[in-house]
């Protein structure tokens, strides 16, 4: 069975978006059919825009689709994915009703949608998040999780599946995700080769936080932006919860909510997640050993600075230097 993989494109989105999970879609047909394990292609892919004009994407490349939402049957897509955009293009395709009923519309016919980078804000403005987990880019987090509260928001995931619906993080992401859905579709040795011939990782060892700056750089209070410079420069500190407090000027309680608020996360996983993060540091750019890091960052020994690694990344801090640290 020939599968159609329908991509969703508009104005200022981003090519890589685009291109890079229909690749991952392409080679696995090439890779088949060079095994001689399917006669018919694995895969059609097509672009699909609300109409049939050029769409100038963030890069300055200018894409023609292949069809527009009106003459797109639904009930004939297998896959639809929904790539991410820059700046304003994202706010200005959420405002588009039309789109946004389409999506909404014809989504119980399609077997499978996904999101790409900061798509699954495209998706979560029609309810189709509504109750699931979901994932973005490590940027767009705090607005998921702000905007559309029905969503379970699951921060530090390069892609999430929950039912028929899939989301991905940031940009490359997406073509984790789109090998996770061949894998699906036809099984790992298939997913296995693809990722070989584009020189990617079948799985990759650890979430989005693994590959850029702390997630938690989000818009918060001044007051809690303080407090975060100041748990940053103190980490080595015993930084419990009545302590965080006293620093903040409010109870323990009071304290507990609006931080949990501030940063969707307890003060302790929080504080954790930044010895994490600037264990990371030490790892890449320094020689110290693990007990000595675990030190310099506050972890009560290097075991628990191990199981820390684990929790937030997947990923030992032995195993973590060996792959990020400086040659």
């Amino acid at each position: 069975m020939t599968r159609t993989i329908s991509m969703l494109i508009y104005a200022g989105g981003q090519s890589l978006d685009i291109s890079g999970p229909l690749e991952v879609f392409a080679l696995a047909d090439r890779q088949a059919h060079e095994d001689g394990t399917s006669r018919a292609p694995l895969y059609r892919l097509q672009l699909v825009a609300h109409d049939r004009a050029a769409v100038a994407l963030s890069s300055g490349m200018r894409v023609v689709p292949d069809l527009t939402c009106a003459q797109v049957d639904a009930a004939a897509i297998d896959t639809l994915l929904v790539s991410g955009g820059m700046g304003d293009a994202l706010d200005q395709v959420r405002a588009n009703k039309a789109l946004v009923d389409w999506l909404g519309s014809n989504a119980s016919r399609i077997r499978r949608i996904g999101s790409i980078c900061s798509g699954a804000l495209l998706l979560a403005e029609t309810g189709l998040l509504d109750g699931r987990e979901a994932t973005t880019h490590w940027r767009d987090v705090a607005e998921l999780r702000q905007r559309y509260p029905q969503v379970r928001v699951v921060p530090d995931a390069i892609y999430t599946r929950d039912g028929p619906v899939w989301t991905s993080a940031g940009i490359t992401a997406g073509m984790d995700l789109a090998l996770a859905m061949v894998a699906d579709d036809h099984g790992m040795p298939l997913a296995l080769k693809v990722a070989k011939r584009m020189v990617m990782v079948s799985k990759r060892s650890g979430g989005q936080s693994q590959f850029s700056s702390q997630l938690t750089d989000l818009d918060v209070p001044d007051a809690f932006a303080r407090l975060a410079e100041w748990i940053r420069g103190n980490l080595r500190s015993r930084l419990s919860v009545d302590i965080l407090a006293g620093q903040a000027c409010m109870s323990p309680r009071h304290f507990g909510r609006r931080f949990q608020q501030a940063f969707g996360s307890t003060p302790q996983k929080y504080v954790e997640q930044l010895r994490v993060e600037a264990a990371k540091s030490l790892l890449e750019n320094s020689t110290r050993d693990l007990k000595r890091i675990a030190s310099d960052c506050g972890f009560a020994s290097e075991d628990a600075m191990r199981q820390a690694f684990l929790r937030h990344l997947g990923i030992r801090p032995s195993a973590y230097r060996e792959r990020f640290g400086a040659a």
